[in-house]
């Protein structure tokens, strides 16, 4: 896995917008917008290859600044919050959290 940054991103970009332009390099594991601030997100490409071609033809692009993440060893590992590639405590999902000690159940 390699985890892809993009910066100076328009407050109102969606994900949906971010994987129509990043999928067209490879497999998405996941994409993540950052909301509070706004203005990155974090791609997470299958392949390092993809992540780079999307990289180099990406940076620049709508005024972005596209990088590898300087936390991405492209061999998974722990992230800055002690979890396994940033997984959902609750399912093991990635792409979202559920906080610890909080359970979140459906209603019927």
């Amino acid at each position: 896995m390699a985890r892809v940054y993009v910066g100076n991103l328009d407050a109102r970009v969606t994900s949906g917008e971010l994987e129509d332009e990043f999928r067209v390099f490879g497999v998405l594991r996941s994409v993540w917008v950052a909301r509070k601030p706004p203005g990155f997100a974090f791609i997470d490409f299958d392949d390092r290859r993809d992540a780079e071609d999307a990289i180099r033809d990406l940076d620049g692009k709508n005024g972005w600044r596209v990088e590898l993440s300087r936390n991405s060893s492209g061999r998974g590992g722990r992230d800055r919050y002690g979890g396994s590639e940033s997984k959902c405590y609750e399912c093991g999902e990635t792409g979202h959290f559920a906080p610890r000690g909080r359970s979140y159940s459906r209603s019927p």
